[in-house]
Formats: C-alpha cells, structure tokens, sequence
C-alpha cells in the first residue's frame, strides 16, 4: 500500500512539473513605427530565452520575483548583467528579457539594442510618478524597444503602483475592417496621457484571441472594438460576467454585430457566439449599412447639449466617410447624443426600397440593470481624425466609469 501511494505521489509531482515547464512562451510584443502602435505575437522557446535582471527594492519586487521564478522553472535563464548578454557569451539565448531597474538618465542606460522590456516591470529611480515612468517605457519604444506586459507570463493583471488610483478601462481591439487595430491604440494613448484614465489594451491582432483578459478582473469598464467574432467560451464568459457586474460597457460601430459571426462561418471548437449583444445590452438591432460612398451628416441632439456626453463637441454638424449603420428602433429607454442623416435609400424587410427621411441614432446611453451602456456606431478611420468624434468618444468612456448613474 505505502509503495502505491508512493508511485501516486511520484506520477502527480511529474504531472506539476510538467504544467510548470511551458513549451513554448506566447508573447504579444508591443513596437512603435513611424507613430504607428504594433502588436505582434511571437512563440519563443524557454531554453533560448534569458531573464536579465537588475534588483528593484521598491514594491515592484514582489512581481518581479514571481516573473523570474516562473521563468526558471519553465527553463530560462536568469541573468544579473546586461554585459555578458552583449557579449553573446551564452550562443544558445535567442531571445532577451530585461526587468527591473532601468536608469532614468539615458546617457548611463545600458544598451537595450535586441532585448524586450516588460514594461510593467521596470524601476525607474528619482520618477515622480507612475505617469513619468509610463512616457519612458513609450520613449524606448520610440527609439525601437519592444516590449511585453508580465500578464503575458503570468497572467491575472499588469503591476500598478498602490498610488495608481486611475479608473481602469480594459479596451478590447480586433478590427481591420475599420482600422481600429491601427488607429485606436494611439488614440487611447492619448487619452490616457491626458486624462486621469489607466487604459490597459487587449489587441486581438484581427484575431479572436486576447491576452490578458483577466484584467477584466480589476477594470472599471470595457470597450469593445470588433468584429463578427466568436471568442473562446472562456473568454466570451469573462465578458458577460463583467457586463453584469454592473460597472461600464461601451461599444463602437461593428460592436453592434462583435459577437456574431457571419453566414456560413465555422465557428472553432470551444468557441461561441452572443447574438443578444445588440440588442439586450447595447439596445438595438443592426440591420445593414448604407451606401459606403455617401456617408452621413451627424448632427447633436439639441435637447442634450448641456449633457457630459456632448461636453466641448462642437455642434456644428460634420460629415462623417463612413456609412449609415441601421439601427432604429433603439431601446426606449436610451437617452440619444448624436443622429445621422442621409440621402441613402434602405431596403427593410424585403420591402420596396424608399428614401431614409427620419434621423438614424447613432450615439446613446442606457442602463441595463446596474450596468452603464454607451455606443456610437461610429467608428470609422476617417472619423478617427474628427475632433468631435473624440471627443464623444471620451466622454462616453469617462461617463461608464463615472460611478453616477444616470
């Protein structure tokens, strides 16, 4: 009997080491080019992988201490000097990975020419705050530094300072149709370098896969940029989970028709659908677009010009390149920002095709239950270079975080 537990034991500390040792890593590098914001998944080995690391006694240590012993144990080697990194002593390391303290003087950094930063764990001695630190790890990037976030190999959410008080927005992006996964990463980053937001992005690379979606775990609100996706159930459950916890929800122009794929789409296994998107949470129904070479005139609702939604948008009304999305009837219970007007003829329910007279929401806000609804179907890449359009995007961001309900 003790020698048959004793081969359990020994077949389960086998099973533990395995699940240990990764086979590969699966990291999302982040890289900037010509003001362009990049991401790219890349599978490494952990035995061609080192770990350079220089000590960081503040409370990042922690953190850093669970990346270097993970890291270990999946094979890596860890390295207390970016010298003999550079001098290639070790011709089996292909691939570098520098954390901890980085010197804010540049004159007296060390040479980071081929090695990945984890962003999120780097020290930046005599940084005043987690936003000095922040327009460091974007100036390595601008002079051609990749970088990763540890949730890549650890999982649960990126390290934030405990003075970091910032409202959590997880932004989840997979969007070429649009350009969104071109346009929105700079665009966010503007928004976090100018406002009190903390903004972590979940880019699905125009795929339905998204690293790093346990930061949902610690977010204030989501938004939600794709398209026609079947996510993995386990993620797609992550998402519904938080849109019923009763905190922010906001959606842009293909949001409306995100969870459902196309006609004829396989889906992949243990990947799902959620068709009640649209209309149970974002309350309306897609049906169509109009004519992609007419675009629409968006006008503000007068009656709400005095709201945080329509705060400094000009009201002037703007042509906007991209279609007519067609979403009447919207909820009753949403509140409506913005409508769009066109010459565009729409053919509803197999009926005889007739000219659109009526205003076609675009832009509201609504409950559902205790959870905070904002979209726009707007979107499109043009529309990303309009001031306004910004703008009510920004404030429907900053109204789903807002803990008033209204």
């Amino acid at each position: 009997m003790k020698k048959l537990t004793l081969l359990f034991a020994t077949i389960f500390a086998l099973l533990i080491s395995v699940t240990l040792n990764a086979e590969t890593y699966d990291f999302q590098l982040r890289s900037r080019t010509n003001g362009e914001i990049k991401y790219t998944t890349v599978k490494w080995n952990p035995n061609e992988t080192a770990v350079i690391f220089l000590p960081a006694r503040n409370e990042l240590q922690p953190r850093i201490k669970k990346f270097l012993d993970t890291s270990k144990q999946n094979g890596s080697t860890i390295i207390n000097s970016l010298t003999k990194i550079a001098a290639d002593q070790n011709k089996n390391i292909k691939n570098k990975i520098f954390v901890g303290t980085l010197p804010a003087d540049p004159s007296i950094r060390p040479n980071l020419n081929g090695v990945v930063v984890v962003r999120d764990l780097i020290n930046i001695p005599n940084a005043k705050s987690y936003l000095d630190r922040e327009k460091i790890i974007i100036e390595l990037e601008k002079q051609g530094v990749k970088t990763i976030s540890s949730v890549d190999l650890l999982g649960g959410q990126a390290f934030r300072y405990a003075d970091d008080k910032r409202p959590h927005v997880v932004v989840m992006i997979s969007d070429d149709h649009y350009q969104a996964d071109t346009w929105m990463p700079p665009l966010i980053e503007k928004f976090q370098n100018e406002n009190e937001l903390y903004f972590t992005i979940l880019h699905g690379e125009g795929g339905n896969i998204f690293h790093g979606i346990d930061e949902l775990d610690t977010a204030d609100s989501i938004v939600i940029y794709f398209r026609r996706l079947g996510l993995r159930e386990d993620q797609l459950n992550k998402v519904k989970n938080f849109i019923e916890s009763g905190k922010g929800c906001v959606g842009l122009r293909t949001a409306c028709h995100g969870f459902s794929v196309g006609g004829g789409t396989k889906l992949e296994p243990n990947h799902k659908q959620w068709h009640e998107f649209d209309k149970k949470i974002l309350g309306s129904n897609y049906h169509g677009h109009g004519n992609d070479a007419l675009g629409s005139e968006i006008s503000n609702n007068p009656e709400q010009e005095n709201s945080p939604i329509l705060k400094d948008v000009d009201p002037a009304n703007w042509h906007s390149t991209g279609s007519v999305y067609f979403m009447n009837p919207v909820a009753q219970d949403a509140t409506i920002y913005q409508y769009a007007h066109s010459s565009e003829t729409q053919k509803p329910d197999n009926q005889k095709r007739k000219k659109i007279t009526e205003k076609i929401p675009v832009t509201w806000t609504r409950m559902y239950g205790k959870t905070k609804i904002a979209f726009t179907a707007l979107g499109h890449w043009d529309d990303a270079k309009e001031p306004q359009f910004q703008q009510v995007l920004l404030n429907l961001i900053k109204w789903s975080v807002d803990k008033k309900r209204d």
